[in-house]
């Protein structure tokens, strides 16, 4: 009978324990509040109301249906047990990270996430080539084959534009193509596969421009680019490629670029300023504009 009583005795303290004196919320409540408090504070913070603070707080109350000395009783209440308030905490950090990751995820404003991922695009170009390349005769093989292979310079939802202008004077051409000559792009991902994007070439005298776009790839990043502007053995009279570039277009944010990868776009930046002749020369540069006027290029866009 005795143990009786001590267990019962010993379940009312407990119970008694585990209940809030009147005026103080309890727990569950208790972590709605501060909860909402953290959103206000985040406000006033982020937009820099501080003049507004007592306002928000009084939001805080009116939504919750308590007042201000309730809150600050409940408070007191909590901090003499410090487990509670520390479950509660807990909680409500719990609750501030999924809110956090909802928000990161655009969640409640889908709309904004083309613009922030517009307006964290950056482009560079990434291989320095030469100013022009030109034979008298056919192109000798691999002499215009290039190839970018430092995973360092990619990375997942990279986008790539190859351009160039190019005038070729064929041999054996029965048509406006050459016969197996190819311009190409290709993309090595990090599983292993590739992604080939070829162009045939005109061969009848006149300049055009290429541009291959490869669709980006959200999934897998690049880890090597190989570019070759003449993928053929067909012969030539004589071969132009000028003006070529490779650009990569990127999310800076997500994505920075190491100090070591800095330096060495910065390095290509600088050398592909045109040569001092080409600017100082007037005539030169107008023969060069001339050639490259609009009604003897046409474009080829590759997708």
């Amino acid at each position: 009978m005795k143990n009786k009583i001590f267990y019962i005795i010993i379940a009312l303290v407990l119970f008694s324990c585990s209940m809030q004196p009147f005026g103080v919320m309890n727990s569950e409540k208790m972590e709605d509040v501060l909860y909402d408090f953290y959103i206000a504070d985040a406000t006033i913070s982020t937009k820099r109301l501080s003049s507004e603070r007592n306002e928000y707080y009084n939001y805080v109350f009116e939504k919750h249906k308590i007042s201000k000395n309730k809150f600050e009783k409940s408070i007191k209440w909590y901090a003499a047990k410090p487990q509670r308030l520390e479950l509660i905490y807990s909680n409500v950090k719990n609750r501030i990270e999924k809110l956090q990751a909802d928000v990161d995820s655009y969640k409640f404003h889908p709309e904004e996430k083309l613009t922030d991922e517009k307006n964290s695009l950056d482009t560079i170009a990434i291989y320095k080539f030469e100013q022009k390349y030109y034979f008298d005769d056919n192109v000798p093989k691999d002499s215009l084959k290039f190839e970018i292979a430092d995973r360092n310079y990619f990375a997942l939802g990279d986008r790539f534009i190859l351009q160039f202008f190019m005038k070729i004077e064929s041999l054996d051409a029965k048509d406006e193509y050459l016969p197996t000559t190819k311009a190409s792009l290709i993309i090595t991902y990090s599983d292993g596969k590739q992604k080939r994007i070829s162009q045939k070439l005109f061969a009848d005298n006149k300049t055009y421009k290429y541009t291959f776009q490869p669709v980006k790839n959200d999934s897998l990043a690049p880890t090597k680019i190989e570019i070759n502007l003449f993928d053929g053995n067909d012969m030539l009279r004589s071969f132009t490629a000028d003006s070529v570039k490779f650009l990569r277009i990127f999310n800076y944010k997500k994505y920075p670029l190491s100090d070591h990868i800095k330096t060495a776009i910065d390095t290509i930046k600088t050398k592909l300023q045109l040569p001092a002749f080409e600017t100082d020369n007037p005539a030169r540069a107008d023969r060069r504009l001339r050639v490259l006027r609009r009604d003897e290029t046409q474009t080829v866009n590759k997708e």
